[in-house]
């Protein structure tokens, strides 16, 4: 499978073109409105999502609702123009706008930030969603959300899927904890107050994706290696962990093999259902840590590159935190690596040629004899 994603942030569309995907995959198109909603209208947002509607078009590969096995190309009209109608030269710290410049050397900042902004995870976003009708196939479900905003941290969340999605819904920066939940908009009210921005911590966790996804020969086609360069690209994301984030001790960390009703289960998984490149079986969860946005309301210490003389920050249009609608995002970015990794397990074709391959798999059998058979 491949995903392109073009368009500039304030240019006509952003486009998504998913290649490779099996045909008779019955599209759930409320569901990524559902999810390009989350995206937008979640606590902590600026103007400019609510100048923004969202209505994409699929415009290739499906026929009645049903993919065709051709590209699936979705279009996301922009309705927001760029608020900055002159050449800036004053770069924002921890912005795309001085390293872009000496690189590509054009002499106006506003260049950089069209493709170096978040709103190309729309695309991402549309893209990830209509992949859960893929996944849905194979009983696989993502779910993304809030650990931390600010300086709160979640501390009850839920074990159970079904109760953690709920809560999940049930608040507006995403996070299932409820108390954090009003201590989070408390505190993005202070942030937005001073002209402060904040960053945060989101976990996505994939369930029921099976055992033998991904890869230990080829470095980059491991699981999570794939999870890491795709989260990576992501504007804000600046650390992404695997399974749990206390590591420091083996007995503690390492998932104990057990049996259960004849089945091979684990103890634990704090190793976040990926061991070698490999999914185990257990449930995927990743960590992701998002910077604050680097857009302040108050001006910071920066540099004229027109004068090279000291200078104060300009504000552009911005949000004051990043880490609810990420949640949104790095969903659908997990729903992206575990459907490219399924598709090249599976291979090409129909999805019901697809699931029967998968029903058809099983645990190998251990053969003793299996050596002996080939040293002949």
């Amino acid at each position: 499978m491949k995903l392109t994603i073009a368009g500039d942030s304030h240019g006509k569309y952003m486009v998504a073109i998913l290649e490779g995907l099996p045909s008779g995959i019955r599209v759930d198109e409320e569901l990524i409105r559902r999810d390009l909603f989350r995206r937008r209208n979640c606590y902590g947002r600026g103007k400019r999502m609510k100048m923004e509607e969202d209505a994409f078009e699929i415009v290739s590969g499906l026929w009645k609702g049903i993919t065709t096995g051709a590209p699936v190309t979705i279009l996301i009209p922009n309705r927001a123009g760029n608020p900055v109608k002159d050449v800036r030269s004053v770069p924002r710290p921890g912005h795309i706008d001085y390293a872009a410049w000496v690189k590509y050397k054009l002499p106006d900042l506003n260049i950089y930030v069209e493709r170096s902004s978040a709103r190309w995870t729309v695309a991402l976003t549309a893209a990830g969603s209509l992949l859960k009708s893929l996944l849905k196939e194979f009983g696989i479900e993502v779910l993304g959300f809030v650990t931390r905003l600010g300086n709160v941290e979640a501390r009850d969340i839920p074990g159970d899927f079904e109760e953690l999605k709920r809560r999940r819904d049930e608040s507006v920066v995403f996070c299932p904890d409820p108390e954090a939940t009003k201590e989070m908009v408390a505190e993005i009210d202070r942030a937005k107050e001073e002209g402060n921005t904040l960053g945060g911590k989101v976990r996505v966790i994939a369930r029921q994706v099976p055992a033998g996804i991904g890869s230990y020969s080829e470095l980059f086609k491991k699981l999570d290696s794939r999870i890491g360069s795709l989260f990576f690209a992501i504007p804000a994301v600046k650390g992404v962990i695997v399974g749990s984030e206390e590591m420091w001790n083996g007995f503690d960390y390492l998932d104990e093999f057990e049996i259960e009703n004849g089945q091979i289960k684990r103890k634990t998984n704090n190793l976040g259902g990926i061991e070698g490149g490999i999914s185990n079986g257990e449930d995927i969860w990743v960590n992701v840590y998002v910077k604050p946005i680097p857009t302040t309301g108050k001006p910071l210490n920066s540099v004229d590159l027109r004068t090279m003389k000291p200078e104060k920050t300009p504000y552009v249009r911005s949000d004051v935190t990043a880490v609810p609608p990420a949640s949104v995002v790095c969903e659908a970015a997990l729903s992206v690596v575990i459907s490219d990794a399924l598709l090249e397990h599976l291979g090409e074709g129909s999805i019901d040629d697809l699931k029967r391959r998968f029903e058809n798999e099983d645990l190998p059998r251990w053969d003793d004899g299996f050596w002996k058979e080939h040293d002949r």
